[in-house]
């Protein structure tokens, strides 16, 4: 199998201290202004001039009338040379502080609907008094969430991640080069609307058949298969009466909220179940619990915008769960 080479560019033969010490002499015109401007005599200066000549082919500087004056080579490379030193200069510089009251960043993070319309209105609020020109963008799916982290396409994500190994998948498989934090531990439980006959029972709590006889609302994401509560009713040789399955909480509680079917959702619900017009039952099985996790790439640990999203996602679900 033939194997194609690159050629070796210009660059092979010079270092960078060579290129920054022709774009001096091209912009000085002078050997000993060139030297005294890097910090180097007059002779290393000399010798560095004869290295350029040599790697380049060219005279580049020659004694003219009142000077040293570039040849047609060096004139032309005067202008790219000191654009592509600029540019250089600031890749490499420090990365100026971040300011959240003047940043325009656009945030992006990829997060659980209910996730979403529980923490969202408490860190759009944070964001308009501390980071005022700065947004948010939730980007749908969690498909290739380790790349995509990665390359800073998503900058965080939230995941339910199972308490204990062995459980049911919840959210994404997460790598383990991610980096994680648990926001909370969660549970799960069940919601009706207010009003529903069954909160009149004892103790809100139904037996597990007469729990499976209810019509059920699931969210699933693929609109198929079942939830976490489904395997354990299995376990006792019952199956929940499933009426509806939908992708999104969202459109889960709308339904539940003016019909007389059950949403098993995370328990984090509760903190808003009465604003939305809902009711709380235990489930009667024990469902694993869950921690509802911040993940992040490790290239973005020491990234200030990056750093300071996460602790505004950390305060914003600390002042959802203290209210």
């Amino acid at each position: 199998m033939n194997t194609v080479h690159e050629a070796p560019g210009p660059l092979a033969a010079l270092d960078l201290n060579l290129v920054v010490a022709l774009d001096a002499l091209l912009r000085l015109g002078s050997v000993t202004r060139a030297a005294r401007q890097l910090g180097v005599s007059q002779s290393a200066m000399s010798h560095t001039l004869g290295r350029l000549r040599e790697a380049l082919g060219d005279p580049l500087l020659v004694r003219g009338r009142s000077g040293m004056v570039p040849t047609p080579r060096a004139a032309g490379l005067q202008s790219p040379l000191r654009a592509a030193l600029v540019a250089l200069s600031r890749a490499l510089a420090a990365p100026a502080p971040f300011d959240p009251a003047t940043t325009t960043r656009v945030f992006r993070l990829a997060s659980p609907d209910l996730f979403d319309a529980l923490v969202l209105p408490a860190l759009v609020g944070r964001l308009a008094g501390l980071a005022p020109g700065a947004s948010l963008a939730v980007v749908p799916g969690f498909a290739d969430l380790a790349a995509r982290l990665e390359t800073g396409e998503i900058d965080v994500a939230i995941a339910p991640v199972q308490v204990k190994a062995g459980g049911p998948a919840l959210g994404p498989a997460l790598q383990p080069d991610l980096r994680t934090r648990r926001l909370f531990e969660d549970r799960f439980a069940a919601f009706v609307r207010a009003g529903h006959p069954v909160l009149a029972g004892p103790a809100r709590k139904l037996g597990a058949r007469a729990f499976a006889q209810l019509p059920h609302v699931l969210v699933s994401p693929t609109g198929q298969g079942g939830g976490s509560v489904d395997a354990l009713l299995a376990a006792r040789g019952l199956e929940r009466r499933i009426v509806l399955r939908v992708p999104h909480f969202a459109s889960a509680i709308a339904v539940v909220q003016q019909t007389d079917a059950v949403l098993v959702a995370p328990g984090a619900l509760g903190l808003r179940a009465r604003a939305m017009g809902l009711g709380e039952l235990a489930l009667p099985v024990p469902v694993p619990r869950h921690a509802i996790t911040l993940v992040w790439h490790p290239r973005f640990d020491a990234d200030p915008g990056q750093v300071w999203l996460r602790q505004q996602l950390v305060d914003s679900v600390a002042r959802l769960r203290g209210s």
